[in-house]
C-alpha cells in the first residue's frame, strides 16, 4: 500500500501512497506543487519512521488535503473519482489516523522557527483552492466512522491526557468546517475577496470530466451543510460546548481561522448557537440510533468486534447492518 519515493534533493526519503504501480503518484503531485508555491527549499518531511510531514500531517491528513484542494467532490459519478474515495475509505479502516485539521497550526518540538517561517504561505495556499461543498463532504464522509478511533496526537503521555486531547482535536476539527460554512455563508463578499482569483486549480485540473465544480450555488452549501449537521447528530461523538468553542478559537493552533473571524466572533457563536447548540439540546435520537451510538462506544475494535461475535449468521449481518452508517464506497475484500 506504501511506495518509498524519493521527495527530492532536499527533503528526506518517506512512505507515500501509491493507488497502483500503474496509477500516477497523487500525494507527489499535491507534495510538488505546495513545494514549487512555497518556492521555499525546506522539506516537506522530517522522517519516516514518525509518520507525519513538515506540517505534522499524516497520509491520511495529506490524502484529504489532496482531495480537497483538487475540489474532488464525491457525488461526481465518473469511476475515477469513485476510486479516490473507495482509495480514502481504504485508508480510513487500515488504521489511517488525522492528526489536525486543514489550517491547524501545529508546530512540531523542532525547527519550530522554520514552520513558524512558512506556515502561513501553507494555510494560504489551501484557503485559495478549496471548495466549501467539498469541505463539507469530507466532513459527513468522516462522521461515517468511529471517530476516536481515527484521530491521533503525536504526542506520547498518560491515557487520560491524550484522550482529552484527541476529543479536542475532534471538536476542533470540525469546528474548523462549520466556521469556514458560516464565512461562505453569512459574510459571503468577505469570504470570496479573502481568497486569490488566481488558483492554481481553478477547476480539478487532472479531471477534465469533473470541471463544472463551479455549478455548486450558495443553496447546495446550504443542502449539504444540513446534510453535515445530520451527520454530525447521528454520529453522537461529537458535543459542542460554548465556553470549549471560544477557547479554541484563542489558541495557537486555531490562530488562522481566528484571524479570518477578526471582528464576526460575536455573530458566528450566535450562529453556532442557534444552528449547533439548538440542535444538541432538543433534537430527539430515535431508539434505534441510540442504541446504534451506545454499542458503538462500548467495543473496543469497531466494527471489527462486531464481525466476531459468535452469532447465527443472519444476526450476525443485521447487528453489522444496524451499527454501520451506509458508505457506497466500502470496498467488501476488507470484510
Amino acid at each position: 500500500m506504501t511506495n518509498i519515493i524519493s521527495a527530492g534533493i532536499h527533503a528526506v526519503d518517506r512512505p507515500r501512497l501509491c493507488r497502483s504501480d500503474h496509477q500516477p503518484n497523487l500525494l507527489e503531485y499535491i507534495d510538488t506543487t505546495l513545494n514549487e508555491s512555497f518556492s521555499l527549499n525546506v522539506a516537506l518531511t522530517q522522517t519516516i519512521s514518525n509518520g507525519y510531514d513538515h506540517f505534522g500531517n499524516t497520509i491520511l491528513d495529506q490524502y484529504l488535503l489532496y482531495l480537497l484542494c483538487q475540489k474532488i467532490h464525491p457525488n461526481r459519478s465518473d469511476h475515477l473519482t469513485y476510486d479516490l474515495y473507495q482509495l480514502l475509505h481504504q485508508l480510513v479502516v487500515l488504521n489511517g489516523k488525522i492528526s489536525k485539521s486543514f489550517f491547524e497550526y501545529s508546530p512540531p518540538n523542532n525547527n519550530r522557527a522554520i514552520y513558524h517561517t512558512i506556515f502561513n504561505s501553507y494555510a494560504n495556499f489551501i484557503w485559495n483552492e478549496f471548495n466549501v461543498n467539498v469541505l463539507l463532504e469530507l466532513g459527513c464522509f468522516l462522521l461515517k466512522y468511529r471517530l476516536r478511533d481515527k484521530f491521533t496526537v503525536n504526542i506520547v503521555n498518560t491515557k487520560t491526557y491524550n484522550n482529552n486531547l484527541i476529543r479536542q482535536k475532534m471538536v476542533g476539527y470540525f469546528l474548523e468546517i462549520i466556521v469556514i460554512y458560516y464565512l461562505s455563508s453569512h459574510h459571503h463578499d468577505y469570504f470570496i475577496h479573502s481568497r486569490s482569483i488566481d488558483m492554481i486549480f481553478p477547476s480539478p485540473a487532472l479531471y477534465p470530466a469533473l470541471s463544472d465544480i463551479n455549478q455548486f450555488t450558495k443553496n447546495n452549501e446550504q443542502e449539504t451543510f444540513r446534510k453535515f449537521l445530520h451527520a454530525l447528530h447521528i454520529n453522537g461523538e461529537i458535543y459542542f460546548d460554548i465556553s470549549q468553542i471560544k477557547h479554541l478559537l484563542q489558541t495557537d493552533a486555531y490562530q488562522f481561522i481566528n484571524k479570518k473571524l477578526e471582528n464576526k466572533k460575536i455573530d458566528f457563536i450566535n450562529f453556532f448557537e442557534r444552528n449547533i447548540t439548538y440542535q444538541q439540546k432538543n433534537s430527539c435520537r430515535s431508539l434505534k440510533s441510540i442504541c446504534r451510538v451506545c454499542i458503538k462506544m462500548h467495543i473496543k475494535q469497531y466494527p471489527n468486534d462486531i464481525k466476531q461475535l459468535p452469532l447465527f449468521p443472519s444476526i450476525n449481518e443485521r447487528l453489522q447492518d444496524f451499527l454501520t452508517y451506509e458508505n457506497k464506497f466500502t470496498f467488501q475484500s476488507y470484510v
